[in-house]
C-alpha cells in the first residue's frame, strides 16, 4: 500500500480532508493544505492524495498531520493514527506446532477477499451501520487460507440498559467528566465508547487462542487508532449471544456488565410509526425520536418489515399483532420470520482502554455486581472411584484353517502342520490406568494397538480372539469410544434432547466447549461436518453420555497437522477439566504428541515386545521438531533505510554471510514500527561482486557509498567476503 508516495518527502504538513472515496481494500483521501486560511482558495488548491486501509478511521473535514512516515488524525482528545498500517506478529503454539500468525489491517486485495469470504460464510451478507474497522489474523502457508480470522470495530448502539446503568456515576479522565450518564452526556460522548461488533475464526482453526489475542488487538487498535467524530475512545464493549457459550470476552480481561433489553417491548410502536410513515423517513422528513444514534439501524429494520409485509400478503396491523406475539423462549414462534427485525437480550462485556477508564469499570462492576442469570451446565462426568487394573493380559487370535489342497500345498511348502494357527498379538502385559489420566497406545501397524485397545472398552470384534489374564474396572465405570452419530438431525436437536443437557442453552454450552461454536455448525448434520468437527461432536457425544472412560482408536489419522494438534490439545484439556480417563491409539504420534501430553505411553513393537514408560520420559525422547508453519522472518533496519524502503526507495537489503531467507513475507522492523514486505529474491554473492545496480536498489547514490556503508556496518569485511542480497517489494 503506497501511503505516502503522493505526499513525496515535502516538509510536515498539516491537512484537511476534502472528501474521503473506497478504492477497492483502500480509501484514497483527498487532502488540502491546512495552512490556506482562504477557503475559495482551499477549494481552488490542487488535492494532494493519500491510500490508507478501509479500516482507517478518518472522514472529510478530518485535520490529518504528517510525522515522519506516521500520519495522524487530530482529536479534541488526542491523536488517531492513520499509518503506517496496524501490524504485529503473533505466535500461536499448541503443542509441538507453531503458527506464524500476523494481526493487521487489511492492506492486500487477496486479505480482503479472504476476509469478505468468511464473513459472507458467517453472517450471509448482513450489514453493520456507522463505522467500521476490521483486524485480520494473516497466515502465508499455502496450504491455510489467507484469513485465519478477524475482529469488527463499529459505532455502538445508542442505547444498552447495562452500559447506562454502569455509567451512570461521576466521571473524571482528562478532559472528558460528567456527573451522571443522561441524554445530554450520551449524545456528547457516546463515540468515547467502540463496539465490537464481529468476531469469526475459522471452524478448522479454533483452540489456537485465537480469539484473546484478536480482542486484545482490538483493544490496541481502539486505543491508538479509533476516532469518531474527533474523539478517542475510552471504553471498549461487546453484546453478543455467543458470550454465554465462549467466553473468550472473560479470558481477554473483560467485564460482564449485565443485559441488554433487546427490543421486544418496544419494537411494535417502533415498527407501527415507521411502516406508517416510510415515505417520510426514506425522505429524512422525520425520523422517531427513541431512534436517536440508531437511525439507519432502525430504518434497515421498517425496510425489512415492509418486505416481508409485501412477501406474506399481510396488512400492516396483521404484521405488528404477530409481533406483539413474540416471547422470549427457547423457540420462539415466528422468530424465523423476523429474526432480523427483533433482538434479544444479550451479555454485555466492557473493559477502560485506559489505566482510568478501567478502574472506573472495574469499581462499578464491584459496586453494581450484575446479575447473570444464565449459568453454564455443570458437565456431566464423574471421574472414575479406582484404576482400571490390567494384569498378564494376552490376547490372541486362533484362525481354523481349512484343509484344502492349496493350505495343504503351503502346509508342505514350509513345513507347517496345525489346522489351528495361534497368532499372539499381546503378552503378559501389566498396566494400572489411574483415574484422570490420558494414556497413549503407539507402536507400527500390526502391533496390537487397535486389539488391546478393543479389549480395554470391552468390545470383541472379532470372535476367533482369546483373551487371557484380567482387567478390572471400577464399580461406576461408564464406557465411552469414539463413533460416528448416525442421526440425519441438527446438532443443535441432537444434543439437547441428551438426558443430562436441561435446555438448548446447555447444548450449545456444551458444543462451544468442544470447539463448535458456530451458529450454522450447531445446525448442521453431523455428516455435513468437516473431519475436524466431527471429532469435536464425537467429543460433544462422549460428555453427554456421561462417559468417564474414552477410549479412541487411530487417533487423528486422518487429520491434517493443525487441526490433529488443536484436536489433541482439546480433548486432553477436557479429560482432565472433567475428570475423565482418556486411552488413545495411534502409530504416528510425533505431530500431535506434545499437544496430547500424555501421562503414561504404553509402548507396542510385536507380543512379547512392549514397554510402560511415563508420558515425560517419552516426550523428551521424541522432541518436537521445528514445526513452523508459514514463519515469517524478521529483520531489523535502522531508521534511515527504514524510512526509505516504507517510502519504495529502497528494494534491497544487504547482510553479512550466507542468510537462509526465501522468498515469501518478511517483516521489516524499526523500534515500534513493522513493514510487511515479500521478498521477491535473494542472491549470494561477495562484497567484490557488488554493482552500481544494487548500491541504488539499496537506496545509495553509487557502489562506492555502499561499500562504505558495508564497512562501517562489518568491519571485518573484505573483498571476499560472503553476503546476502534480499530484494523486497512492498505487500
Amino acid at each position: 500500500m503506497h501511503v505516502l508516495e503522493t505526499i513525496g518527502d515535502e516538509r510536515i504538513q498539516t491537512y484537511t480532508v476534502k472528501n474521503v472515496r473506497w478504492k477497492g481494500h483502500l480509501k484514497r483521501l483527498s487532502l488540502v493544505l491546512e495552512e490556506q486560511d482562504n477557503t475559495a482558495l482551499k477549494d481552488q488548491q490542487a488535492p494532494r492524495y493519500l491510500d490508507v486501509p478501509l479500516s482507517a478511521c478518518v472522514s472529510g473535514g478530518d485535520t490529518v498531520f504528517i510525522e515522519g512516515q506516521r500520519i495522524f488524525v487530530r482529536c479534541k482528545n488526542g491523536d488517531a493514527q492513520l499509518a503506517p498500517a496496524y501490524l504485529c506478529r503473533e505466535k500461536l503454539s499448541v503443542g509441538g506446532l507453531k503458527v506464524d500468525t500476523l494481526i493487521k489491517e487489511i492492506t492486500q486485495a487477496d486479505e480482503h477477499l479472504s476476509c469478505i469470504s468468511l464473513a459472507k460464510f458467517h453472517y450471509r451478507d448482513q450489514p453493520i451501520f456507522g463505522r467500521t474497522s476490521r483486524l485480520i489474523a494473516r497466515t502465508f502457508h499455502p496450504a491455510y487460507p489467507k484469513v485465519l480470522g478477524y475482529i469488527e470495530l463499529a459505532t455502538p448502539f445508542y442505547m444498552n440498559k447495562a452500559r447506562a446503568k454502569l455509567l451512570n456515576f461521576p466521571f473524571r479522565n482528562g478532559m472528558v467528566s460528567w456527573e451522571a450518564w443522561d441524554m445530554q452526556t450520551t449524545r456528547q460522548y457516546i463515540h468515547l465508547i467502540v463496539r465490537i461488533a464481529r468476531f469469526v475464526i475459522h471452524p478448522e482453526f479454533r483452540g489456537l487462542g485465537l480469539g484473546q489475542i484478536l480482542t486484545r488487538h482490538a483493544a490496541q487498535f481502539a486505543r491508538t487508532r479509533w476516532q469518531v467524530a474527533g474523539l478517542l475512545p475510552y471504553f471498549l464493549e461487546i453484546s453478543a449471544d455467543m458470550l454465554k457459550y465462549v467466553p473468550f470476552a472473560e479470558r481477554a480481561g473483560m467485564h460482564f456488565i449485565g443485559e441488554t433489553e433487546g427490543n421486544l417491548d418496544r419494537v411494535v410502536k417502533d415498527m407501527g410509526y415507521l411502516m406508517k410513515n416510510a415515505a417520510r423517513v426514506r425522505s429524512k422528513e422525520i425520523v422517531l425520536k427513541e431512534a436517536c444514534g440508531i437511525v439507519d439501524k432502525q430504518v434497515a429494520n421498517m425496510e425489512r418489515a415492509l418486505k416481508l409485509q409485501k412477501e406474506q400478503g399481510w396488512s400492516r396491523n396483521q404484521l405488528l399483532n404477530r409481533l406483539k406475539r413474540l416471547s422470549v423462549d427457547d423457540v420462539l414462534q415466528d422468530y424465523d420470520l423476523f429474526w432480523d427485525i427483533v433482538s434479544l437480550p444479550k451479555p454485555t462485556y466492557m473493559q477502560g482502554l485506559n489505566k482510568p477508564s478501567d478502574r472506573f469499570i472495574s469499581r462499578r462492576v464491584a459496586e453494581l455486581s450484575p446479575p447473570n442469570d444464565w449459568e453454564p451446565v455443570v458437565l456431566p462426568v464423574k471421574p472414575l472411584d479406582a484404576p482400571i487394573q490390567v494384569e498378564n493380559l494376552t490376547l490372541k487370535y486362533i484362525s481354523h484353517v481349512r484343509r484344502t489342497r492349496q493350505t495343504h500345498a503351503i502346509q508342505q511348502a514350509f513345513g507347517i502342520s496345525p489346522e489351528n494357527i495361534n497368532n499372539i498379538v499381546v503378552q503378559d502385559l501389566t498396566l494400572n490406568i489411574l483415574p484422570k489420566e490420558v494414556v497413549l497406545i503407539t507402536g507400527p501397524s500390526g502391533s496390537g494397538k487397535t486389539t488391546l485397545l478393543n479389549a480395554l472398552a470391552q468390545r470383541n470384534l472379532n470372535k476367533g480372539l482369546k483373551q487371557e489374564g484380567h482387567i478390572a474396572y471400577p464399580d461406576n465405570v461408564v464406557m465411552g469410544a469414539f463413533k460416528p452419530i448416525h442421526s440425519e438431525k441438527a446438532l443443535v436437536e441432537i444434543f439437547s434432547a441428551k438426558e443430562s443437557m436441561g435446555s438448548v442453552q446447555d447444548a450449545l454450552y456444551l458444543m462451544g466447549s468442544v470447539g463448535l461454536s458456530d451458529a450454522f455448525v450447531f445446525l448442521k448434520r453431523f455428516s455435513e461436518l468437516s473431519t475436524g468437527q466431527q471429532y469435536r461432536a464425537m467429543l460433544a457425544s462422549l460428555i453427554a453420555r456421561c462417559a468417564n472412560f474414552w477410549v479412541i482408536d487411530e487417533f487423528c489419522a486422518s487429520l491434517d497437522t493443525v487441526t490433529a494438534n488443536v484436536i489433541a490439545d482439546r480433548l486432553q484439556k477436557m479429560a482432565r477439566r472433567l475428570g475423565a480417563t482418556l486411552v488413545v491409539a495411534a502409530p504416528h504420534c510425533e505431530l500431535f504428541l506434545h499437544a496430547l501430553r500424555p501421562d503414561k505411553v504404553v509402548l507396542l513393537t510385536n507380543a512379547w515386545e512392549h514397554k510402560v514408560e511415563s508420558g515425560a520420559f517419552f516426550m523428551s525422547q521424541l522432541n518436537p521438531p521445528d514445526q513452523w508453519h508459514n514463519r515469517v522472518r524478521q529483520l531489523h533496519l535502522k531508521a534511515e533505510p527504514f524510512a526509505a524502503s516504507c517510502r519504495g526507495e529502497k528494494t534491497l537489503t544487504i547482510r553479512k554471510n550466507c542468510l537462509s531467507i526465501n522468498p515469501g513475507p518478511l517483516l521489516l522492523t524499526c523500534g515500534n514500527e513493522r513493514l510487511l514486505v515479500n521478498v521477491v529474491s535473494v542472491e549470494h554473492l561477495t562484497l567484490s561482486q557488488l554493482t552500481e545496480d544494487h548500491a541504488h536498489r539499496d537506496g545509495f547514490p553509487n557502489l562506492n557509498t555502499l561499500h562504505n556503508f558495508l564497512h562501517d556496518a562489518y568491519p571485518s569485511l573484505t573483498e571476499k567476503s560472503s553476503l546476502t542480497a534480499i530484494e523486497f517489494e512492498r505487500f
